[in-house]
């Protein structure tokens, strides 16, 4: 019976773990580091959310920062593909123009 995937026995463990973070996005079709960009996502925001009372945009940029570095680091490793990135890179934009042209009074 022919398999759909590597098996994890056809990777070079001992040449880092580079190796691994690419049997494991293989493996996956990118969605283990697509789960944990979008965990790191909502885990911010609702953090943010929580100390700060209901600001929204704020919380969404400051989400969307952090988003975007983990994205870029988990880029380098090989986690996520060049469009979950620019989708992160994306969202970053959009919450930014949005923070800034927000009026607030003060």
């Amino acid at each position: 019976m022919a398999s759909w995937f590597a098996s994890p026995t056809s990777i070079n463990a001992s040449s880092g773990i580079g190796n691994f973070f690419e049997y494991l996005s293989v493996v996956t079709n990118f969605w283990f580091g697509r789960m944990i960009l979008i965990a790191i996502f909502v885990i911010f925001l609702m953090g943010y959310l929580r100390s700060k009372e209901g600001d929204i945009v704020g919380g969404v940029a400051v989400a969307s920062y952090v988003s975007f570095v983990m994205g870029l680091l988990f880029w380098v490793l090989g986690l996520i593909s060049g469009l979950d990135f620019s989708i992160a890179i994306g969202i970053m934009l959009i919450s930014s123009i949005t923070l800034l042209l927000q009026k607030k009074d003060y």
